[in-house]
């Protein structure tokens, strides 16, 4: 299954990512926000049956035209759809949520605005799963990795499948090490 899971990733890279050219590291974690869409769990409230997954963006977009090419894909069976929150308020409806460098200055305060809801965050800025974000990328020997806080997950009644968590860097939180 991680074999599987693993070649997924690289499917989907192959077809995002242009054939000669070296993805980017926004390129990459472009294709990861889908994969972690595509592997995530939302309680049934939070996403009915048929209804799109938005992947949102909070904040200065460092993806440029990236994530357009994520509209015509599929996650779950559903439609992906990319908006661009102005406020965490109105990003509460996300599915996946993207808060951008430009957040850092506040980042405890958007954590606290989307406390209790059913969206999986994501983000490079540093310590991000230690300020209570769900999914944390990291780069190390140039390679996009990321780490995840499974209590962060817990308590917004999220899931990632063990396949994903089997190739986080590191799990942070409950019931991690």
């Amino acid at each position: 299954m991680f074999a599987r899971l693993l070649a997924s990733f690289l499917l989907l890279l192959s077809c995002v990512v242009p054939a000669l050219a070296a993805p980017t590291e926004y390129q990459l974690k472009a294709v990861f926000l889908l994969n972690f869409a595509r592997y995530a769990t939302w309680p049934e409230a939070a996403l009915p049956p048929g209804a799109p997954i938005d992947i949102c963006v909070l904040g200065r977009d460092p993806f440029g035209t990236h994530l357009a090419g994520l509209e015509s894909r599929l996650a779950q069976g559903r439609a992906v759809r990319i908006r661009y929150p102005e406020s965490a308020e109105r990003a509460r409806d996300c599915q996946v949520l993207f808060l951008a460098a430009s957040e850092q200055r506040r980042l405890n305060a958007t954590l606290r605005d989307l406390d209790g809801a059913p969206v999986l965050t994501v983000s490079d800025i540093d310590g991000f799963v230690e300020a209570g974000g769900a999914i944390g990328f990291v780069t190390e020997d140039d390679r996009v990795r990321f780490d995840i806080n499974r209590g962060t997950l817990e308590h917004d009644g999220l899931k990632l499948s063990a396949q994903l968590l089997k190739l986080a860097r590191r799990l942070v939180g409950e019931d991690g090490p």
